[in-house]
């Protein structure tokens, strides 16, 4: 079990209103530079009992992806990490057409997984996103959250 003996949650977001304001970015969006492993969220959640627990892990990126171009491809890799181990792992690759000269797109990859094997003590979970293949400052990680319900079993 957690701290507690019923389920608990433990959680971090950030809401970000207009990812493609360049002129007057806001202070939590981060830039996914390409092939750089960027944490944009962690989590600590502490177990008394790991024998006894599960934790489950929700996620979710809002990925702004802004071209200067009509066709646009792109490949976020998200991986979820527990104890500096992933524990979960999502590649999304993406080709789209823009309506119009400066193509936006935005994309809201989320995926769950539980952690059947929480250590005692203290259990870091982040979420870290990967640009494979994308222009330099054109993906963005924006809103988003990072989940943990911590289960007695």
């Amino acid at each position: 079990m957690g701290l507690k003996e019923e389920p608990f949650v433990v959680v971090q977001s950030f809401s970000i209103e207009d990812p493609y304001n360049i002129f007057n970015p806001e202070p939590n969006l981060i830039i996914l530079d390409p092939n750089d492993p960027t944490e944009v969220l962690c989590i600590d959640v502490c177990i008394n009992q790991p024998d006894k627990t599960q934790v489950s892990i929700d996620s979710m990126t809002q990925i702004a992806v802004r071209a200067g171009s009509f066709i646009v491809d792109f490949e976020v890799l998200y991986e979820i990490v527990a104890n500096d181990t992933v524990i979960a792992r999502i590649n999304d690759e993406m080709s789209y057409q823009s309506a119009i000269d400066i193509g936006r797109h935005t994309n809201f990859p989320n995926f769950s997984v539980v952690d059947k094997n929480p250590r005692a003590g203290n259990n870091t979970y982040k979420l870290i996103c990967t640009n494979l293949a994308g222009d330099p400052s054109s993906i963005l990680a924006a809103s988003r959250s990072l989940k943990a319900t911590v289960i007695p079993l």
